[in-house]
């Protein structure tokens, strides 16, 4: 595993070549919805996407930080995207649980 990276290095990497990982995502859930589609509208098409490309860019922050390969890293990306909703729901049905009763998820 590598060094952490300082926060402006980190930005400065992203700004460079890390804002292709929104792309990656976002185009892993275009590709997910040309093969099935969402009923609803176009933003809700539109929102799925925009959730995909913050999730990669949020993935790409903390995978920059492991030494693979690039090829691995692009496909944690495009997994991102594509997954990106059921990420969302879980992390966020979770911060429910433990919103409604902290000591109990901790004890675990």
């Amino acid at each position: 595993m590598s060094e952490p990276k300082d926060l402006m290095e980190v930005a400065k990497l992203w700004k460079e070549t890390g804002w292709l990982t929104a792309v990656i995502g976002g185009a892993g859930m275009t590709a997910r919805l040309l093969a099935n589609p969402i009923q609803g509208s176009i933003w809700d098409s539109v929102r799925h996407i925009l959730m995909a490309a913050i999730v990669s860019t949020i993935a790409w922050f903390i995978v920059e930080q492991i030494e693979v390969s690039s090829l691995v890293k692009a496909i944690t990306y495009g997994v991102a995207g594509v997954v990106s909703p059921e990420i969302i729901d879980g992390l966020t049905s979770l911060a429910k649980k433990y919103s409604k009763n902290p000591s109990k998820l901790l004890k675990k």
